[in-house]
């Protein structure tokens, strides 16, 4: 799969989240609650974030993010300020099973233009299955972001 990689900037946003710890495919079931604290008034497409992942246990550290300019209303879900950052970007259409090849290409082009990537990324779900029905999943669009380490 051929994917173009870009650097962009990316604008700080304000998030509804929650932490989430352990397998990451299971993240899924309790992702909606986050959309329920805010009333469902997303304003833009929601993403999680990755601090830590075990790639051969998919155990994962990470938040379940949706931007908003609401005020969560349940317990576990708090709001901050998702600051600018510069990051190396892929856009991976299709099941989320074939992303790792997205990884692989960012991975590759850092190592080519000398970028030192550092956590968290994220992984911004522009198209994805919806709330009752799977979808076409060859279909889904996911942005991959891995932020730059700013030599110092």
């Amino acid at each position: 799969m051929d994917y173009e990689i870009q650097v962009k900037d990316v604008e700080p946003i304000r998030i509804a989240f929650m932490k989430y710890k352990g397998v990451v495919t299971d993240a899924n079931k309790v992702f909606p609650s986050v959309f329920k604290s805010i009333g469902g008034k997303a304003n833009g497409a929601p993403f999680f974030c990755y601090y830590v992942m075990d790639s051969k246990s998919k155990i994962g550290e990470l938040e379940l993010c949706v931007p908003t300019s609401e005020t969560p209303t349940e317990n576990g879900i708090a709001i901050k300020e998702m600051p600018r950052i510069k990051a190396v970007s892929a856009t991976h259409v299709g099941p989320y099973e074939t992303m790792n090849y997205a990884y692989e290409a960012i991975n590759r082009y850092a190592k080519e233009k000398d970028l030192h990537l550092e956590p968290p990324f994220r992984e911004v779900y522009i198209k994805g299955p919806g709330m009752f029905f799977k979808g076409n999943s060859s279909k889904y669009i996911t942005e991959i972001l891995f932020p730059i380490k700013e030599e110092e």
